[in-house]
């Protein structure tokens, strides 16, 4: 199983343009976190659409590779998000 911090130096090193950090990974799953700014609103304040599937698909991403191992080619094939309610921008 992959570490914490193995995960976080893979997605530094893999990855500099996310902006998403690892919280924890484990278990066949994962947390995440994503810093938001400015850059990731739409209008009315809410989290942009393409940030939301970036983030999920970031975990998908670290919770396989937390299992797998790190292989830095496995892709997404499909990946598909219903909105069931406005998105904040405010922290949980």
């Amino acid at each position: 199983m992959v570490s914490k911090s193995e995960m976080a130096e893979f997605l530094r090193k893999e990855f500099p343009q996310t902006k998403c950090t690892v919280e924890s990974v484990g278990n066949r799953s994962c947390v995440l976190s994503h810093e938001i700014g400015f850059e990731e609103l739409r209008p009315g304040g809410t989290v942009s659409g393409p940030v939301l599937m970036a983030v999920a698909d970031v975990a998908l991403y670290v919770a396989i590779l937390g299992e797998i191992g790190l292989v830095a080619l496995a892709v997404t094939t499909s990946l598909n998000i219903n909105f069931l309610r406005k998105p904040s921008s405010e922290k949980a």
